[in-house]
């Protein structure tokens, strides 16, 4: 494939798929470098060695040192390449980041039939991710201290595992070593564990201050963020609805005559009918109507930039609201950000405004109210109405 076809077709496609001008005026000075680097090699037609040949090379002639700029450009521009020569088609999709695997031979066979059986127990692709990750992060350390017999594990190993983790993961290790244990049907081990608790540290949920609701909102009626961004802001503050369950959103889960959103959650697969209230109509509105790119993609919130796809991940929510933040001079203190602050601080506002907690529950998707009680730690009023009196109380000291 000709080297000049290939690099016009591309710029082409650039144009008629509408992006940035700016993101055509970068591709334009990649193109112009790879195709210095080809007359430089005497290459005239394009193959994917070669292209690796071009993306391999990350060292700057200037500073003579590994550059990270080149690195991302150099093979990015080579995927699309390769994806055009393979299939007649530019994929512009985002790499995403590739999961870790064990190594040796033995573990990487224990690895992949317990990503089968997690499959056929369970459904959630987050749950099983978590399982694969905890018996991963095993394999690690037992790679490390040059142990491959599983069949051999001992108390020993296991306690000494649990040991070399942080405090802050002992909890997601143990529950991810009793179900491999399990799976792996060592009893004995299983026990050994089983009596073992792991410390959790109780605290109060961070929420955003009366002030810095208020300066959210300001921010977001001045115009100084996008319409996308302000609906999604909106949305989380108001129903706290996660991130996993926003940027799966379709336009058809909208039921503008009854006023509803209605949605199935994709942590406890349960089905969740928010209220379509008027500032979040009006703001969804305003995004479909004025800046929502004209597109047949049937999500609600997908990229304002071609390729015009939805938002990837829990990425593109933390980004959104720290912009939004940012443009509300709201610092972030040791504060969680992201849609999870939003979605704490739309769950302490209706404790503060004595929705029931079986209510509030419904709202956030939890399966359980226990899990919504920790939100009654946000209302402060109401705490100091359960603090007993200290009168009547000797102050004698005893020698």
């Amino acid at each position: 494939m000709d080297i000049n076809t290939i690099c016009n077709d591309l710029l082409d496609v650039l144009v008629k798929t509408d992006y940035h001008e700016h993101t055509i005026f970068n591709y334009i000075g990649v193109v112009r470098r790879f195709k210095a680097f080809c007359v430089n090699k005497g290459i005239t037609e394009y193959s994917p060695n070669f292209g690796k040949t071009y993306a391999d090379n990350v060292i700057s002639s200037k500073t003579e040192k590994f550059s990270k700029n080149r690195y991302h450009t150099q093979g990015r521009f080579i995927r699309l390449l390769n994806s055009y020569y393979n299939a007649g088609i530019f994929d512009f999709a985002t790499l995403k980041r590739g999961k870790g695997e064990p190594t040796h031979e033995n573990h990487k066979k224990l690895y992949q039939n317990y990503d089968e059986f997690l499959f056929t127990k369970y459904i959630r692709k987050n749950t099983i991710h978590f399982y694969k990750y905890e018996l991963y992060c095993f394999l690690q350390y037992l790679e490390g201290i040059q142990f491959f017999d599983i069949d051999s594990l001992s108390s020993n190993i296991v306690i000494d595992y649990l040991k070399s983790v942080k405090q802050c993961r002992q909890r997601a290790v143990l529950c991810g070593l009793r179900l491999f244990l399990k799976y792996i049907e060592r009893d004995d081990l299983y026990v050994a564990i089983e009596g073992i608790r792991a410390y959790r540290a109780k605290r109060i949920i961070p929420t955003l201050t009366d002030d810095e609701q208020n300066r959210l909102k300001e921010t977001i009626k001045s115009g100084k963020v996008t319409y996308r961004d302000a609906a999604i802001v909106l949305l989380g503050l108001a129903s706290g609805i996660r991130a996993c369950d926003l940027i799966r959103l379709k336009l058809s889960d909208i039921d503008w005559i009854n006023e509803t959103i209605s949605f199935k959650q994709s942590k406890t697969d349960n089905p969740v009918c928010l209220p379509l209230t008027t500032v979040i109509g009006n703001s969804i509105a305003s995004y479909i109507s004025e800046e929502r790119p004209k597109t047949d993609n049937d999500f609600l919130f997908i990229r304002l930039l071609a390729p015009f796809e939805p938002l990837a991940e829990h990425s593109s929510c933390y980004a959104v609201v720290r912009l939004v933040f940012k443009q509300a001079g709201i610092s972030k203190d040791n504060r969680i950000f992201g849609m999870h602050m939003l979605r704490h601080n739309a769950a302490s506002t209706m404790v503060k405004n004595e929705v029931p907690i079986a209510t509030i529950a419904a709202i956030l998707g939890h399966a359980n109210t226990d899990t919504t009680d920790i939100y009654i730690t946000t209302d402060e009023a109401r705490l100091k109405e359960c603090v007993l009196p200290m009168f009547g109380i000797s102050t004698e000291v005893n020698p």
